[in-house]
């Protein structure tokens, strides 16, 4: 929970609801319904392996062999079969269709810095709305669905499995993760044990690079507070043999301080005190946002990434139907809302 208190004004910002703060198991399972207007990829029959033609901004399913037929005004001649061409006197052309399913993995940064919001809800709740949503599309497209949540010191993975009940099984493990971290970083007192170590970030990437099989399509969803260049080098890794998605997200409150004034900031355990008043520090501020903004841009432009921004106040599906809706037409308006 995040509280906002102006001094002079009296006016809080606040995220006290449970709605706000933690994540809601019937919720995940309900945008099951906004899912099948998301594509991750072609559902055509392929006969080209270079048609570029996919209705998604992944490159869609893997193409296997299907047959050799006669060759066809349009064929695409770097799939001419000459082997069956010589031995007929007759031009063939080979035919590939799309593998049936892709394995989706789903990675969920749930560290600290996640657990922050002051609007609408916290960002690691627009996390697992990303995550539940991704995984929905995923299923809905035949696809196994598995995933990875972590926060500051621990982390679960999940195989991915077939089906629906692969991804009621990974949204499961990813509510149970989030509020059982949510509920003990609010229960902690001053006579706590000595706190665990610390999770080295480029450690588990390098895990998951391992785990992740290569073709798959990987959504990650952080707000990169917690990456350093050891993760980055996975995540490149990652990005040169998968499909990657990356939603960057953020608080309204990250972009920019609020209006000038002395505001009293909590967490529900400690209290300070921010003047923001200093226009020097409201400019430094906001630069320091827009270039961490920038350097995650040109990550993605660089690794052939897609990109998501998803603020807090966001409305996850649309800002997915923008980037990943079926109907190009649909995508054009989603976008304008913006």
């Amino acid at each position: 929970m995040s509280i906002w208190k102006n001094k002079k004004s009296g006016i809080t910002i606040t995220t006290k609801t449970s709605r706000a703060t933690e994540v809601d198991l019937q919720g995940l399972i309900q945008l099951r319904y906004q899912s099948s207007h998301l594509s991750l990829g072609s559902q055509r029959k392929a006969y080209s392996s270079l048609s570029g033609n996919y209705s998604s901004p992944f490159k869609g399913r893997g193409l296997n062999f299907d047959e050799v037929r006669p060759y066809q005004p349009g064929d695409d001649i770097r799939n001419i079969d000459w082997n069956v061409t010589a031995r007929t006197n007759k031009v063939h052309t080979k035919i590939f269709h799309e593998e049936r399913e892709r394995p989706v993995f789903i990675i969920v940064d749930l560290s600290s810095s996640m657990y922050f919001g002051s609007r609408h809800c916290l960002k690691s709740v627009a996390a697992a709305k990303a995550a539940a949503l991704f995984a929905w599309a995923g299923a809905d497209n035949s696809n196994r669905i598995g995933g990875l949540v972590f926060n500051d010191t621990s982390h679960m993975e999940m195989r991915p499995k077939g089906g629906h009940r692969g991804v009621l099984q990974f949204l499961k493990l990813l509510t149970d993760f989030h509020n059982k971290s949510h509920n003990k970083s609010h229960n902690e007192s001053d006579q706590a044990d000595a706190e665990p170590e610390a999770l080295n970030t480029g450690l588990l990437f390098a895990r998951i690079q391992k785990v992740i099989n290569p073709g798959s399509i990987v959504l990650l969803a952080s707000d990169f507070n917690q990456m350093n260049e050891a993760s980055l080098k996975h995540i490149r890794y990652i990005a040169r043999h998968n499909d990657l998605l990356i939603t960057h997200i953020f608080d309204s409150l990250e972009t920019q301080l609020p209006p000038p004034g002395q505001y009293g900031i909590s967490n529900g355990l400690q209290q300070q005190s921010i003047d923001t008043r200093d226009n020097s520090l409201r400019n430094s501020f906001h630069k320091l946002f827009q270039k961490k903004s920038d350097d995650i841009e040109q990550f993605c432009l660089k690794n052939r990434i897609h990109l998501i921004n998803l603020a807090t106040h966001d409305k996850v599906a649309d800002q997915f139907l923008a980037a990943l809706g079926k109907d190009p037409s649909v995508r054009r308006i989603a976008r304008s809302r913006h």
